[in-house]
């Protein structure tokens, strides 16, 4: 995975998030939560170095972690089930 250094690669949290929403292959699911994790880690942490305080995209960071913990832990529960 890419690694994201930079603010300007803001594209790159939305996409792997994006990503883990849209993927219906169950065993492709966890790697794809996990890259969608680690990005979003990434960028929040380059928002906290580049000092910048956005709160808008901060509250999007925190609503897609969320989601991906829900996601993962749905995952989960089928995976038990089955």
């Amino acid at each position: 995975m890419k690694a994201f250094c930079q603010l300007d690669e803001r594209v790159s949290w939305r996409s792997f998030y994006e990503a883990a929403l849209r993927e219906r292959d169950p065993d492709a699911l966890p790697q794809r939560i996990a890259d969608a994790q680690k990005a979003i880690a990434e960028f929040a942490l380059a928002l906290l170095r580049a000092n910048i305080d956005n709160k808008r995209e901060k509250e999007n960071l925190a609503c897609a972690h969320l989601v991906l913990e829900d996601l993962k832990r749905l995952y989960l529960a089928d995976k038990d089930a089955a």
